[in-house]
């Protein structure tokens, strides 16, 4: 860990690692508000779940699409303008969206430049970390920014849940958004110094699609795919079944409360990319994939029947769930960052960013359908099992990949 490497990481690189953390986490405070609030603006704008779906993946689909675009230009400009751009950016169209937004087609174009913001602030981020640690940190390092990723999002879910129970969805959204403000001059004193590794006008900063050629990439960006599609499912979804479980059992305002508690417990499995970084830096990348996706999907099982458990029960499903479906995010980056030449990191990313974020679109748009179309008395048993069958296929193809790379001798220390 970073930490015990202290004599080869200088602490004053941990240092400027944590502080840029908690400034992308400041960012990133207002990120879902949306879902939170999910159950207000159905009733305002009456939607069904379908359409409450493609609203959240509206801002997911404006992160792969622009993906193609914005990341590739790091390999050319550097990451630090894209980074600090796409914040100021981010900022803007979420202190918007509570104040402009008065429908389905509003909030779907705010959400789509929401995304990217997101996609330029992330990529990049990692980008600059993976430029200033030694590889042989790259899991762990990169663990915790993404763990400040899937901090915000658990932390703002809980915090708009808080916020639900006195104020109105807009204000709550709104004030979220202007304390994100914080984290934009921090942000610029930590990277205002950051140098490239190399000089990036040798490259041309557009897509280059060869790094698909390179089959541990290939796979990665799949596994990455079916993580996202799983994770989206469950943010999205989780609040609203712990919801709907409290309203059963005669709880008033079921739907902040439940918000409140789905954002709890995501927070408290925020450690995971963390985690998962540093085992996958131990254990391999493809064997610390393939197990958190099998502790992933056994919790899928499990939730969709939570009605019926006690709330002690719950909780531990709701912790272990949360941190397992975080925990593998870091480790198709830093598999990726791996297995790609320097000059080509860029395309390779903003492949990842596009074609992973394809499955993080699909879920909650698949998982509100299913939703809808299912019978009322089993409709979340068969919503998280789908899910279940996601951590099946993603289980099936990484094993492939682990075999062939053991079959031809090519395995390493990060594989």
């Amino acid at each position: 860990m970073i930490m015990n490497g202290v004599n080869k990481v200088a602490r004053k690189d941990i240092l400027w690692l944590i502080l840029l953390s908690l400034s992308f986490f400041m960012l990133l405070l207002p990120i879902s508000s949306y879902v939170a609030a999910l159950r207000y603006i159905q009733d305002e704008w009456s939607l069904n779940n379908f359409q409450a779906g493609v609203v959240y993946s509206a801002y997911l689909a404006g992160y792969l699409i622009s993906a193609l675009f914005i990341i590739p230009l790091t390999d050319r400009v550097g990451p630090k303008p894209v980074f600090f751009g796409s914040a100021i950016l981010s900022i803007i169209t979420h202190i918007l969206f509570p104040i402009i937004t008065e429908n389905m087609i509003i909030a779907i174009v705010l959400r789509g430049i929401c995304g990217v913001g997101l996609v330029g602030m992330y990529m990049p981020g990692v980008r600059i970390i993976s430029e200033r640690f030694d590889p042989q940190y790259t899991g762990i390092s990169t663990g915790i920014f993404v763990t400040a990723q899937y901090g915000a999002h658990s932390i703002s879910m809980a915090l708009t849940g808080a916020l639900l129970t006195t104020l109105e969805w807009r204000q709550a959204y709104l004030l979220l958004s202007l304390i994100s403000i914080i984290g934009l001059p921090v942000l610029y004193i930590l990277i205002r110094s950051h140098s490239p590794v190399k000089p990036h006008t040798e490259t041309p900063g557009k897509l280059d699609l060869s790094v698909l050629k390179i089959r541990q990439v290939k796979y990665f960006i799949f596994g990455y795919s079916l993580h996202a599609f799983q994770l989206y499912s469950v943010r999205m979804g989780l609040p609203i079944l712990l919801g709907s479980i409290l309203i059963n059992q005669g709880i008033e305002n079921g739907e902040a409360i439940g918000s409140t508690v789905a954002g709890i417990a995501l927070t408290l499995g925020a450690l995971g990319p963390v985690m998962g970084g540093a085992i996958s830096d131990k254990w391999g990348r493809l064997t610390s994939a393939i197990r958190i996706f099998a502790i992933s999907g056994i919790c899928s099982l499990l939730i969709g029947w939570a009605g019926g458990f006690p709330w002690p029960l719950i909780g531990v499903i709701l912790i272990v769930y949360g941190w397992s479906t975080a925990a593998d995010s870091a480790i198709y980056t830093s598999g990726i960052l791996d297995s790609t030449p320097k000059e080509k990191i860029g395309s390779a990313m903003a492949v990842q960013a596009s074609l992973g974020l394809l499955g993080a679109v699909l879920g909650p748009i698949t998982f509100g359908t299913i939703l809808d179309i299912s019978q009322e008395s089993y409709k979340w048993v068969i919503g998280f099992s789908s899910i279940s069958l996601i951590a099946i296929i993603a289980i099936l193809a990484l094993q492939r990949l682990k075999y062939d790379l053991v079959k031809k001798d090519k395995i390493t220390r990060n594989i």
